[in-house]
Order: C-alpha cells, then sequence, then structure tokens
C-alpha cells in the first residue's frame, strides 16, 4: 500500500468516521444514571490523554454495561480501532450496531475497519448503502477513498467530486487533484481547478503548495509566482514575499520586483538596492527618504544626500548643492562613516565650495580606510585644487597602478600637466 493510500485510509477512519484523538463526546452522555458515572467518565478521559487505550476502553465497557448509553461504546470502539485491535474492534461494533443499526457513525467506523483489513469489496457495499440513506460530502469521500484503493479510478473521481460539489472542501479537492494528475492524466484539469479554488474559496494552505508542487513540476515559474502572491495576500508572511522577489530576480524581472515590492511594503532594503543596481537615484532617493522619516537613522539621511547629488548629476544648482551639503553636515557630525566624510568632502573640493574642509574631511575618511584608491583620489583632487600639485602628484603616481578608474585617471592627467607647468 503506498504512502498515499495509508493516509488516506487514516483520513477515512479518524476525520470521516468523526474519531477524535483530543476530546471524546462523552460529554453528551445526558442526565447522570449512576452515582459513579461522572467519576468513571474522569477516569477514563485521564487514561486516554494519557495514551492508556486499553485501560480507557474498559472502563468505556463499564460505563456503557451501566448506563446503556450508545456514546460509550462509540468512545471504546474509536480506541480499539487507534489501538488496532482488530478482535476487540468487530465485537464492539456488533453490539453497538446491534443496537443502533443505522447510527451513520457507527457505519463509518465499521467501513473503515473493513478498509483497514483490506475488505475492499464489502466495504463498497457498506458505504453504497450508507449514501443511499446519507448523502453527506464525507460518506462520498469515503466511498471514493474506496474506489482509488480498488485504482477504480474514474469511479473515485466521481464521488470525490460529489463530495466537493456539495461542500467544496480542501480534502476532496486534493482527491481530485490527486486522481487527475497522477492517474487519468488530466493535467490541464488539475491546474485549473486548483486556480479555481484559489480565486473562489482563498488561498488555503494545501490546495496552493499543491499548485506549487505541480507548477514546479511543470517548470513553470510564473505560475509559482502568482501562487506565492495568492498566498502573502492571504497570510501577509514575509516568506512569501521573498520567494516573489527571489523568483522575480532570478527572471531577471526587476521592475516587476520593484511593483511588488512598492504595492506590498516588504523589505524596502532590498527595494532600494534593486533601484541602484538600474541607477535610477531619483527612486531609491524616494525610498531612503521614507525609511529615514520611518526609522529616524540618520544613515539614510547620508544615503539621501548621495541619491540627490547622483540624480541631479547633469542639472546642479546651488540650490541643490546646499541642500545635499545640508545634509552631509547633519550626517557627518553624528556619524563618522567613511563612505560619507569622503563623499562630501569631495562634494567641498571640486565644486570650490571649500576645499580645505573638504580635504580634512577626506583626511578623516583615510583615517578609517588608508588603502582606498578613491579617497585618496580625492586628497588628491584637493591638493591640486590647491595648487599643491606636486604633492597630489606623489599620490596619484601611487595609485594609477592601483587602478585604471576613467575619472581618477583623469585626475592624473590634470595633476601632471600642472606639474609640468609648474616647472
Amino acid at each position: 500500500m503506498s504512502r498515499y493510500i495509508q493516509t488516506l485510509v487514516l483520513v477515512v477512519v479518524l476525520f470521516l468516521a468523526g474519531c477524535s484523538l483530543k476530546e471524546p463526546s462523552v460529554a453528551q452522555v445526558g442526565k447522570k444514571t449512576f452515582e459513579n458515572e461522572d467519576y468513571l467518565i474522569l477516569v477514563a478521559l485521564d487514561e486516554q490523554r494519557a495514551g492508556k487505550h486499553k485501560s480507557a476502553i474498559e472502563i468505556y465497557k463499564i460505563l456503557y454495561e451501566k448506563s446503556a448509553k450508545i456514546n460509550y461504546i462509540v468512545e471504546a470502539i474509536k480506541l480499539s480501532f487507534i489501538a488496532n485491535d482488530i478482535a476487540q474492534t468487530e465485537k464492539l461494533l456488533q453490539i453497538a450496531l446491534e443496537k443502533e443499526p443505522k447510527n451513520s457513525e457507527l457505519r463509518r467506523i465499521k467501513i473503515g475497519h473493513l478498509m483497514k483489513q483490506g475488505k475492499l469489496r464489502e466495504a463498497e457495499k457498506k458505504v453504497l448503502l450508507l449514501i443511499r440513506d446519507e448523502k453527506s460530502s464525507r460518506n462520498l469521500q469515503i466511498a471514493g477513498s474506496i474506489y482509488l484503493q480498488l485504482k477504480s479510478y474514474d469511479l473515485a473521481l466521481k464521488y470525490f467530486e460529489s463530495a466537493y460539489g456539495l461542500e467544496s472542501d480542501e480534502s476532496s479537492l486534493l482527491n481530485i487533484i490527486d486522481i487527475q494528475y497522477n492517474y487519468l492524466s488530466k493535467r490541464d484539469a488539475a491546474i485549473a481547478l486548483l486556480e479555481t479554488h484559489a480565486r473562489m474559496q482563498g488561498c488555503e494552505i494545501n490546495s496552493c503548495y499543491k499548485l506549487l508542487e505541480i507548477y514546479g513540476k511543470e517548470k513553470n515559474i510564473n505560475g509559482i509566482i502568482s501562487t506565492y502572491k495568492k498566498l502573502f495576500k492571504r497570510f501577509r508572511d514575509d516568506k512569501y514575499a521573498k520567494k516573489i522577489v527571489e523568483l522575480l530576480i532570478y527572471k531577471k524581472d526587476k521592475y516587476a520586483a520593484i511593483e511588488f515590492l512598492e504595492q506590498s511594503g516588504y523589505n524596502q532594503e532590498m527595494l532600494l538596492s534593486i533601484h541602484l543596481s538600474l541607477e535610477d537615484f531619483a527612486s531609491a532617493y524616494k525610498v531612503a527618504e521614507r525609511l529615514y522619516k520611518k526609522t529616524g537613522d540618520i544613515d539614510y539621511l547620508g544615503k539621501m544626500a548621495i541619491y540627490e547629488y547622483e540624480s541631479n548629476k547633469d542639472n546642479l544648482t546651488n540650490e541643490i548643492l546646499k541642500s545635499v551639503a545640508d545634509k552631509f553636515e547633519k550626517v557627518v557630525a553624528k556619524l563618522h562613516d567613511a563612505l560619507y566624510l569622503n563623499y562630501y568632502g569631495y562634494l567641498l573640493i571640486d565644486h570650490d565650495i571649500d576645499i580645505e574642509k573638504g580635504i580634512g574631511l577626506v583626511q578623516e575618511a583615510l583615517l578609517k580606510e588608508p588603502n582606498s584608491p578613491y579617497y585618496l583620489d580625492s586628497l588628491a583632487w584637493g591638493l591640486y585644487k590647491l595648487g599643491r600639485c606636486k604633492e597630489a602628484k606623489e599620490i596619484m603616481d601611487k595609485l594609477i597602478s592601483m587602478t585604471n578608474e576613467e575619472e581618477i585617471m583623469e585626475h592624473s592627467k590634470l595633476i601632471d600637466k600642472c606639474v609640468k607647468e609648474e616647472k
């Protein structure tokens, strides 16, 4: 018997037959009929919760003998069934069914008992009689599971579809999908039904995970993304958002990733990184601004200064330069980060705002990262701006052996020219 069929039998026996491992139905036994009845119920429940099924069964049998209440014998049957005591289950079922032959719960347990023993044809006859008397979703599911074990896939599908038609429940749905996809080669129908269920009933965990499993086999990336979006919409769990973004990046669809991150509000740092990878500094500025307002983290103000400068590089005005410089001034006063010290220092140097102050900021950055070619270039450029070309050249001669960065090479040429002119 396959693992799936074993699981199906367990579902039929425990769920469809109404068996509960947590709380028996003895709470509904009615008025007390003998003096120690309440005490014996509590003892039986304690034994049951402790996993002592044999002793619990014996107490339920005593309760039944003294009260003649069917609930007690039903609990004893359930426990003997779970304990896999075939003989006792058979004996107790016979007693109970003689008293209440039309009891649906007992009849379902009897069918499950037959299924467990592999007596599928007997189970088939009994379930068809049960459906004739009570056409419920769970009875139809039991019939479907019997025909599935008998490998009568068309019949199994028919009964599971009837059950699903009554309640649109996930259990029936998953059985339909299993038969369509694995046994009847109706893959498109299985996918269509799962998608319809997700749209009409909401993206339930098991059915949507089944959809993910099928899309994975079909290598349908768009289908996987769509399903994760449904799961995220329903459960708002970040693990689904993370999957969506990872898959969109894998597809190299950064704009779709941006759209999702903007709409969902998930991981704005990731949104910032994607904007930067596209060199969309204006959009990066807006994200950094939102994060700064939300967190008050001064690091985001530093990023805003950089993005404001970069997004206006071709259209810089004194007003924009002042706005950028004001931001950097607040940042470097609190956050002595080498990146911001150098960026602000270079801005002051390159735009002839305050070259001496700019060199001081760059030197502070170099104390933290003395071998950074960018920071060394900023220092050389500042010295050049002050006319100290020989000192600048000493730095650049070492630097050009480390990098061929275009801007650095351009600075080197201008510094070399300055030295020659001095000579």
